[in-house]
């Protein structure tokens, strides 16, 4: 059985404090109604945020940053109002004590990633509602609105319309795991195995995102699997079985998994990438 998932005290610390400081009416200063949270892909943004939520009784309002784009103008920003609008609906109907916004991948929908991509009205718009909503968090439509704080996910900041991002409106969190945090995290990923032997994993593949090694915890039953399939009489078979609405027999895997072993897999998805890069290169 895996562990608890760990999530490292500073990202917990940055994303419940943003949440109660802007619960809270009676502190001195501006606080900021946006969290961005910056960092390289597969490191972890979006799932730790969504299970410290969850742990937290924090209900979240989620949006992706292909919600941002749409060929109907305007379309895109009143998705993000109406969905602001939601969470705060939730909480005057006593659904949660608390609610937040989450946007992920947002420089995705909305980066300024120049030739690479068109800048559309739609840009513009969305931005310019995420604004109004960050300069007045509780008057939205004309309507008096909870305070709803939003979090932002995202890989560069710097391809965002700068006056959203700057400090005051923004508190900003670059989110970029050390040795020993992602050794803890690939701990409940393979909880076979000693810590020391997790921090000796991570270090092996130490230029790896977090998402690798949960990858790599998949790959380790393909051999088991590919014997059940064989024995299931082919693949058809194997998926009617597995498949089935009504009947599903879903097959129970206990590979066996040891440090080596890990290594191996590991290895050899590293190389199958390199193999991959080396022939777009080509």
């Amino acid at each position: 059985m895996n562990k608890r998932t760990y999530i490292p005290e500073r990202f917990r610390r940055v994303l419940e404090l943003h949440i109660v400081k802007n619960l809270m009416t009676n502190i001195t200063g501006s606080v900021p109604l946006l969290l961005g949270i910056h960092g390289a892909s597969g490191d972890g943004k979006t799932y730790q945020c969504e299970q410290i939520l969850t742990e937290i009784g924090v209900k979240a309002f989620l949006i992706s940053g292909g919600q941002l784009e749409s060929p109907d103008s305007g379309k895109p920003a009143q998705f993000v109002r109406d969905t602001y609008l939601k969470a705060s609906d939730c909480i005057e109907k006593g659904k949660s004590r608390a609610a937040v916004v989450l946007i992920n991948d947002i420089d995705t929908g909305l980066g300024n990633w120049g030739n690479l991509v068109q800048y559309t009205v739609n840009t513009q718009t969305v931005f310019g509602e995420l604004m109004h909503l960050v300069d007045y968090p509780k008057l939205v439509e004309g309507i008096p609105t909870r305070r709803i704080p939003i979090i932002i996910t995202g890989n560069d900041f710097t391809k965002l319309y700068e006056p959203l991002v700057r400090a005051g409106r923004m508190r900003a969190f670059e989110w970029k795991p050390t040795l020993e945090e992602k050794a803890k995290i690939v701990e409940g990923i393979f909880s076979e195995i000693s810590p020391q032997e997790c921090l000796a994993l991570v270090k092996e593949f130490q230029s790896q995102p977090v998402a690798f090694f949960s990858h790599l915890r998949a790959s380790l039953i393909d051999e088991d699997l590919w014997k059940l399939i064989q024995t299931a009489g082919g693949t058809r078979q194997a998926i009617e079985m597995i498949g089935d609405p009504y009947n599903a027999r879903q097959p129970v895997l206990h590979p066996t998994i040891r440090f080596e072993q890990i290594v191996q897999a590991g290895r050899d998805i590293f190389k199958s990438g390199q193999l991959i890069n080396h022939l777009r290169s080509s």
